[in-house]
């Protein structure tokens, strides 16, 4: 079993490690520790910004689908054409 916890250091309490002890008992387990980037950090980074306008740029130029439509129906012709190729 595997579960991963994302908090402050400071949070790290008493009643978190017994319930980690509860939760584990009876197993060997391993613990690792890592710092996380702060994600306002990460968001200014040029291939973030770079990534946000592709994004941008697809919604702009995706096709308008009327609602009347059946995209079912278009999925189905598309992987059974009538030639049955």
């Amino acid at each position: 079993m595997q579960t991963t916890y994302r908090l402050k250091a400071q949070e790290i309490s008493m009643a978190f490690l017994k319930s980690l002890k509860t939760m584990f008992a009876g197993q060997e387990v391993e613990i690792t520790v890592k710092s996380v980037d702060n994600p306002q950090k990460k968001s200014d980074s040029p291939v973030n910004n770079n990534l946000l306008q592709m994004i941008k740029d697809n919604r702009k130029a995706a096709p308008v689908i009327s609602p009347d439509v059946d995209i079912r129906a278009l999925i189905d012709d598309s992987h059974n054409p009538v030639g049955g190729e």
